[in-house]
Formats: structure tokens, sequence, C-alpha cells
């Protein structure tokens, strides 16, 4: 197939914003009549069902039966297109019920599924209480009719002398005389076939509508949906690609699972996150993510230190003793910190006449994020007076994409340097992670001659064993966070049960919970301070990761904390929940602050490396740095990198650092970053949504961004972040071939080929996920 790329001539411009403007009413009403009656076939078919299931049967028992099927299921359809409704309006997302089936039952799962239905159970409420109010008022009614004391018969007489009737009374005539019995009208002939024709019509256009997904998703009814068989996948294609020139032989047929490389420094006992060094699953031979096996490796451990660490990292001033790594929910770069010159500020001035900012919120966006401003040493811009004075030093990089916008895939990816399983919500911990995750690696360091605890020099940490933390102040219940944590070697963990099982040892007054999700964030500073105090006496090292939780949705504040005016809002538009956002991040933010002023308390501030990282965006809104296209997946060998070039471990250690590293897939970001090899690019893979619904894709080298449906009923995707970085004109389509059509004639050739790359790619890369953590898809 040829795809024509537009080359700017003014005939076909002129047919575009002539012709086009002026027939695609016509197209429109023509698409519309022939297959806009079929969305409304299965709704008209359920309305049907239910006026039958609503006649009045003669059999008693027939008709409870049905008036209980009617009831449950109108309770049903209400509840669901409520949800529907109410999810959308307060996410922005839509419930895909197919996929909804595999929340557990949780309360956080359920109360995120369910958001705003409060106004459907209180509808329900006052309909079933007004239903109940009118029968019995009914009731009375009758009863009070049937009252002797209130009931009089008029005499005959009185009767026969007004009406001058010498027949029998008409009064009488309905006590004596049996009510003849009405007949229903039946419908006309020609409505008979009105209607027969109307219904012919409508199944002949279904049975020559094109079979496109699209029409199939919007033509399905709210009840079936939940119901739905999700299709069954093949287990070597994930999705299907239409037929697309090209040689990728390079790519088929080629798998990055090799046997293991020999270590020397592993212990003879099997250890956690090593499975494959001992032997493979079910006697098999054992298989390990091999690197040069990779058709898409691209490694750059042969690359120079950045120039702005390199002689920071000689000088052995840098002293790594402990690492944080800290996961903010729900934040971009655009908010971390809030910037004048951004996307969000935009929209905070446009919200006010004149797109003046008030004094009093300039001074509030000063310093909502002050303590991101002297993390990352980016002045916000707002109220110069007020800007952070002394940053730390460090890295920013301002071009990162997560691995995963699910959380807790989010969380696999930065702790363990693998991308997420592409499956719905959390299910790595019960496949097989096919690399060990920072804890584990750091657990096999322990376990190295002369790194044991009992050899630990007091005055050299270098020679302190490792210990691993994960702190929360919310819930690890929803979808079963609270496995996923020992599976990846966390050896400790800090969540809400352990706060309310504190706080319930103690008499008086008890903190409150924010909301469903768990308690603010300040509530685990004695837990922290506990932490590396304990760490310091006992001469271990600590590795921390921890998750807020203020700033996920339905961003509420500490319990007695009041919302401040951030930006202004009417009832036209939805900017009260970006208030309720910016608020919650300038809520974490002084968290953050408090994380610092712990380390200082302690005395490591000066020996902790932390990174602080957004586990994905939120789509309310739309000293040295690293500007390349990076991804989340890259934090751990980073950190891996650091502590080698810094010396902050030992020899053996270093070496067995050395040897871990290469297996990692994403690039050390204190080195030059390699964006295209031999032809072949730079892949960085997002699992979006619950994992099993869409697949960003984009390159290091090139500005494009390509998001691939999983599913039938979501689209295929295109955008030059750099023409469009907030892609509010995203090129897309239900069909690939119908995306290449539009990227030939906006972006050209070049665009063309990138994407029919991009799409290969992907269908090899997504199975090759499935088999690196040996899941076997249902078929």
């Amino acid at each position: 197939m040829k795809f024509r790329v537009r080359q700017g001539s003014k005939d076909s411009t002129q047919w575009l914003d002539v012709y086009w403007l002026a027939s695609r009413k016509y197209w429109f009403s023509l698409l519309f009549i022939g297959v806009g009656p079929t969305f409304l076939l299965q709704d008209i078919s359920c309305i049907l069902i239910a006026q039958f299931l609503c006649q009045k049967f003669y059999s008693r028992w027939v008709r409870a039966f049905t008036a209980l099927v009617t009831i449950l299921t109108s309770l049903l359809i209400s509840g669901l297109a409520a949800a529907n409704i109410s999810f959308y309006t307060q996410t922005g997302a839509e419930v895909h019920w197919r996929q909804a089936h595999n929340f557990h039952r949780d309360a956080a799962s359920i109360k995120t599924l369910l958001t705003g239905l409060t106004g459907v159970v209180i509808g329900e409420i006052l309909f079933s209480a007004r239903i109940l109010t009118s029968t019995a008022a009914l009731l009375f009614r009758w009863k009070r009719n049937a009252d002797p004391k209130i009931y009089k018969r008029v005499p005959f007489e009185e009767w026969d002398e007004e009406n001058g009737d010498d027949n029998e009374p008409e009064a009488l005539s309905g006590f004596y005389t049996p009510r003849k019995p009405s007949h229903k009208s039946l419908p006309s002939p020609l409505a008979r076939i009105l209607v027969a024709s109307v219904t012919a019509f409508v199944l002949l256009l279904r049975c020559i509508r094109p079979s496109d997904t699209a029409y199939t998703f919007l033509s399905q009814t709210v009840i079936i949906t939940p119901f739905e068989k999700p299709p069954g996948r093949s287990q070597t294609s994930s999705f299907d690609l239409p037929d697309l020139p090209g040689d990728y032989s390079w790519l088929y047929n080629h798998t990055a699972l090799g046997a293991p490389p020999k270590f020397d420094w592993l212990p003879k006992k099997e250890i956690g996150g090593f499975r494959d060094w001992y032997g493979g699953s079910n006697g098999t031979e054992p298989q390990h993510y091999d690197p040069t096996k990779n058709p898409l490796h691209i490694s750059n451990l042969d690359r120079s230190i950045l120039g702005s660490l390199r002689d920071t990292l000689k000088s052995g001033n840098v002293n790594i003793k402990h690492v944080f790594l800290l996961k903010l929910e729900s934040t971009r770069y655009d908010v971390f910190p809030l910037r004048k010159e951004s996307r969000v500020a935009d929209l905070i001035r446009e919200s006010y006449s004149r797109n003046q900012i008030p004094e009093d919120v300039e001074e509030r966006l000063a310093n909502l994020t002050r303590n991101a401003g002297i993390l990352t040493g980016m002045p916000s811009g707002f109220n110069s007076s007020n800007e952070p004075i002394q940053p730390y030093g460090g890295l920013s990089a301002t071009n990162a994409y997560t691995g995963g916008t699910f959380t807790l895939k989010s969380i696999m990816a930065s702790v363990c340097g693998i991308s997420p399983l592409v499956v719905d919500f959390n299910r790595e911990y019960l496949q097989h992670i096919y690399e060990p995750c920072m804890p584990q690696i750091l657990n096999a360091l322990n376990l190295i001659p002369k790194n044991s605890k009992k050899a630990a020099d007091p005055h050299n940490y270098k020679t302190w064993p490792w210990h691993s933390h994960f702190m929360q102040s919310i819930t690890d219940n929803y979808d079963n966070q609270n496995f996923l944590i020992p599976a990846m070697g966390f050896q400790d963990k800090v969540t809400d049960e352990n706060i309310t099982e504190d706080w319930n040892e103690k008499p008086g007054k008890h903190p409150e919970k924010f909301n469903f999700w768990g308690y603010p964030e300040y509530e685990l500073r004695k837990y922290l301070h506990r932490a590396l105090r304990k760490a310091e006496k006992d001469h271990e090292r600590m590795f921390l990761t921890h998750l807020t939780g203020l700033t996920h949705h339905p961003w509420d504040l500490p319990v007695g904390d009041e919302y401040e005016e951030i930006i202004g809002s009417n009832i036209f538009s939805h900017n009260g929940k970006i208030n309720r956002y910016l608020n919650t991040v300038g809520a974490v933010d002084m968290w953050l602050g408090e994380i610092m002023e712990v380390l200082e308390e302690t005395g490591v501030a000066n020996e902790t490396l932390v990174v602080v990282v957004g586990d994905h965006g939120v789509s309310v809104i739309e000293d040295g740095g690293i500007d390349g296209r990076v991804t989340s997946m890259q934090i751990l060998p980073t950190i891996l990198d650091l502590l080698v070039e810094s010396a902050s471990i030992d020899k053996k250690a270093s070496h067995a650092i050395k040897d871990l590293l290469p297996l990692y897939e994403g690039q050390s970001m204190i080195r030059d970053l390699v964006l295209e090899k031999d032809g072949i690019l730079d892949w960085q893979f997002t699992v979006m949504n619950t994992g099993a619904t869409w697949l960003a894709l984009r390159s290091a080298s090139k500005p494009y961004r390509l998001v691939i449906p999983l599913v039938p009923e979501v689209e295929w995707r295109f955008t030059d972040v750099d023409v469009d970085p907030y892609e509010l004109h995203a090129l897309q389509s239900f069909n690939l071939l119908a995306v290449l059509e539009q990227v030939g004639e906006v972006h050209g050739v070049e665009a063309v080929q990138w994407v029919k790359d991009a799409a290969h790619v992907a269908q090899w890369w997504v199975a090759e996920n499935w088999r690196r953590y040996e899941f076997v898809p249902e078929t």
C-alpha cells in the first residue's frame, strides 16, 4: 500500500477547505443513517425484554420470578450506568468492565471503581421511598373509602325523584350487572407493517455493517459489557497487524532468553531473585535474559561518565551510605516544581481575569513546591524573592517517562529495572520476575565473604550490610501489593496497618485517615527517624522505597487542613479538581522537606542518595541535567553505576555489580546516552492503564510517540511531541492503515516508516515480555 505525502499544493488545500467543509454534513448523515440505528439494537432489545417481563402473567409464581429479575436487572443497569458516568466525570477515564472483574475485593479497589456512585445510591433510595409512600397512600385511600362511617347509600326515592326514571336506578346497575370486559384495540395493519419494516431494515443494516471494532464497541449495551468474555490471546502475538511491507527477520523468531552467565560470588544456596542461576522451573534448563541475544538491546556502559559528574565522582568526596527511592503518586515533571513557564501555570493564569494571577495566589505558588525546587535546582519563577537559595547537588531528568502508568507496575520498573508484565493489574508477583530487584541485589552483596554483619567495621560503612525497607502511610491491600513487596525482596515494611496498631496502643486522641487510602505522609516521620537511628546504631546501610498517597484521586487533604485557592474556578470549568490536586502536591512537597529534615537530624544527609520520581502523571491537566529521552527503568542501573563509580562499595561488591549491570535493559543515566546503534533505535516502552489496554512506545532519537491498542475497543494514536508537546492534536484511528495514511499526509514518509517499525517492534516485544515472565496467556 502506498501512502500519499502532502505536497502543500494549493489545489489540495482548497479542496480540503472548501469541498470538505461543504459536504461533511452530508457524509456524516449518510454514515449515521447507514450504521447509526444498529448502535441501539442491543438497547432496544433489552427494553423489549424488560417490557415483556413486566407483563401481568396469570401465574403468581411467574409474576414473582419476573418481578425479581426485573428489579435486580434494573438496579444493576442503573448502577453500571451511574458508575460509568460518575467515574468518567470524576477521573476523566472510562471503566473497562471487561478488566474491572480483575479488581480484588479490597476496600480501596471497590471504592476506586465506584468513584462518585453516591449520587445513584441516593437516587435509588429517594425513588424507592417515593414508591413506598405512594403505595401506602393508595392503601390508606382504599381503606378510607371503604369505611362504613363515611359511606352512605343514596335512598332509591331521592334518586328516582331527581332522575325521573321508572327503571332500575343507574346507580345500582354496577352492583348487579357484571361489568363487560374491556378489549384493547389491536394495532392497525399499517402500524404493524411500519414496525416490521423498521425492524427488518435495522437487522439488515446490522448484517451488512462493516466489521469495525469501533462499531462493535459503540453497540454494546451496558448490561452486557461486564459479562463479555475477553477475546482469546495468541501465545505468540499480542495484537494483529495488517500487512506492512518490510524486512523484520532480524526481529521475529528471536528471543533474548539464554543460559545465565556464571558468577563466582553467588552463594551455593539459592537466594531470592537469582532462581535462574540455580536451575530452571519444572526441571528444565535454566534460562535468563541475555542482552547479547536481544535484538533491541543498546548499552552505554562503555561510554564515559558525564563531564559534570566525572571529576566529582572521582574525587572521593561522594559517599553513598544509604539510598532512598521516593515514588510520588500522580506527579509529573511539570509540577515538580511548578514553574511559571509551564502548561499548568498557563491554565492558572487563564483562570483569572486579564490573565493576571492575584498577588496572594502568586505567593502561594512561589511556596507550593519549594522543596522540589531545592531538590532539582530549578526555580519556579513565581515571586523571585522566595526562590530557593542553595539547591542540593544532583541530576534532574527533564524528559523521563514511566515504565508503567499503573502505580504498582511503575514501582516494579523502578525497583527492579525491568518492564512490567503486559497483563491487567498486579500479576507480576505471581510470575517469574526475570531480573533481581534492588533489595535482592543488595542482599546478595551482604552474602559475599567479608561483607557479612559480623565483619562490619564501625568506621567503614562499606563493610556494613544492607537492609531494605518499604514505607507508605496508605494501605497495601490494593491489588495484592502486600504480596508484591516481599516478592521484590523487601525485608521490612510500614503501612497504614502499622500506624493504626501503634496508635491503638496509646491512650488519647488518634490521628484520622485522610480518606479510604490511609493516613497522611507525615505519620511516617517517626518510623523513618527510628529506622535511620537503628541503621546507624547497628552499622547497617539502608535502602528505602517510599510511596506517597495524598496526590492520589480524589485528592483529599489531611483532616483539618483547608484547601487554598490556587486556580480560579467557576461552574463551567473543572478547575476545582485541579485546585484539589495542586493543594495535595503542595502537601507532599512539605513532606519532602520533612524527609530532608530527618536526614539532617540523623546526620546522614550528605551520605544519602535520594532518588525522587513520579509513578505516573495525572490527566486532570494536561546544577546538571539530563535532557535526553529516558525511562524509569534506568533508575536501578544508574544507582548501581553510582555505587561503583563513587567507590561507595568495596572491591568485591563492585565486581558483583559490574557482573550484573550489563543484564539490565536500561542505560545508565550518568553516562552519555546511546540513541541509536547499527540502525537499531533505543526503543522505550510504557505499559499503560492497568496493563493490557495500551502500550506506549517512543525512541530516544525521534520525537514521535505511538500508543498501541492491545484490546479492540481502543484506538491507535500517533503524536509528534516536539510539535505537539501536550498531545492535543493526536492522529488516531481504530485502524493502523488509516493512522499511517494520516501520518504520511502530515509528517511525511520518515514518520510513516517509524510507525511501521514501532508496530512490529511492539508486537515482538509483548510476546517476548510474556516469555521472560513465563506468562502463558489464556487462549
